[in-house]
């Protein structure tokens, strides 16, 4: 039998337990290589740690070898100061002062394309930066060794950037900009008969609305303090044809959550997790882990469309046309900022409502090829009401 917690419960979940368990996976793949899957991970994570453990060694030899030839000084003291200053300024620049520069930008999904050709632009002009000392050191006691190392720094900065550029560019998803229109929602045609039900980014309380309609209305104190928490729906126990939302409370044990009862005995018509339907009693993972076989709501069991999460942001989400036998995965996961999409939902005209990153509450049209931000929040269900067209 399922708990039943208290409101104030989710205080007490620590917000950084998603970041963590993402480390502890990511370090499991680089500790243990040979062990690891060929498929374990994205072609970005791999391009990156090759490049902060592998690649800056080559990348300062040819940076050397080209100060050198260009500038006449020794080889080998160019190739020795070069290799340590690609280190300093991938591991300074890209894990210290970039990270916290992307984690403070106010990105979403209609401004995100934008800042990531802000960020090329930044990290070029930090690279330079840098690695100029490094420069200095390599020109020092030459004549005019001053205007020189400004030159020589644009020169091999620049062939270097290039060419790390498009290595990280061909192992990037970039596929949600480039084959998809983003278009405000008002762009896109959206049954009127969908209500949605979701956490809000600001207090953690529940919100309710409809798909198509403004505002959202608040309807439950849940005070949900974790990006990881989201709302479910499960039948009613003592009246099958209509259904609970409710909030699962991971807890300790995350196989046995505590159930907050959010609303119950709805007249309306939901689809329950497909692991909470397969499996007894029903299981309810966190946000993280809501991702595979997207189910389908009301007459969208009938579709020729059939749609898939993946697990690592640049897995993104698979569509598929049962008619033609075409599929195509649309994600989003660079260097400067990656979304996970989660929290899936098929609906009826075929649209597909989810989650992207933390906080952005989406819908694709497979047909028109666009994708919308509708609002920001977290952990959406969404239901069918009684009476309307489905």
């Amino acid at each position: 039998m399922q708990n039943q917690a208290q409101p104030g419960v989710y205080q007490a979940i620590s917000p950084m337990r998603h970041y963590h368990l993402r480390v502890l996976v990511l370090l499991g793949i680089i500790g243990f290589p040979c062990y690891a899957r060929a498929d374990a991970g994205t072609p970005l994570m791999w391009a990156g740690m090759l490049h902060l453990v592998l690649g800056n060694a080559f990348i300062g030899t040819g940076e050397g070898m080209l100060l050198a030839w260009l500038f006449s000084v020794p080889q080998g003291k160019c190739v020795a100061i070069m290799i340590p200053a690609n280190y300093a300024s991938a591991w300074l620049g890209g894990l210290f002062i970039r990270g916290k520069i992307v984690q403070a930008l106010p990105m979403d999904l209609n401004n995100g394309w934008q800042w990531f050709w802000i960020m090329v632009v930044v990290t070029y002009l930090m690279t330079l930066i840098i690695e100029w000392p490094f420069v200095v050191w390599c020109l020092w006691g030459k004549p005019n060794w001053l205007k020189r190392s400004l030159v020589a720094s644009l020169v091999v900065q620049s062939a270097s950037y290039a060419l790390l550029f498009g290595w990280y560019w061909l192992a990037s998803g970039t596929s949600l900009y480039t084959k998809l229109d983003i278009v405000p929602p008002a762009n896109l045609s959206l049954p009127d008969s969908v209500l949605v039900y979701y956490i809000g980014p600001g207090d953690g309380n529940v919100y309710q609305r409809p798909l198509a309609g403004p505002g959202g209305e608040m309807i439950y104190a849940l005070h949900s303090k974790d990006n990881d928490d989201r709302l479910v729906v499960r039948p009613n126990p003592s009246n099958t044809n209509h259904y609970d939302v409710i909030a699962p409370f991971a807890g300790k044990n995350s196989r046995d959550p505590l159930l907050v009862d959010v609303q119950t005995n709805l007249p309306v018509d939901a689809v329950p997790d497909l692991r909470s339907r397969h499996i007894s009693p029903p299981q309810y993972e966190g946000t993280w882990f809501n991702f595979g076989e997207v189910p389908r709501l009301g007459s969208a069991t009938n579709s020729h469309w059939k749609f898939r999460t993946g697990f690592w942001s640049g897995e993104g989400l698979l569509a598929s046309d049962k008619s033609t036998g075409q599929s195509e995965r649309f994600s989003y996961e660079t260097p400067f900022g990656a979304w996970d999409i989660r929290n899936a939902v098929q609906l009826p005209s075929d649209k597909v409502l989810f989650q992207l990153g933390d906080d952005q509450i989406c819908i694709f049209d497979p047909i028109s090829r666009q994708v919308a931000l509708l609002w920001h929040g977290r952990g959406p269900v969404a239901v069918l009401e009684p009476g309307l067209i489905r």
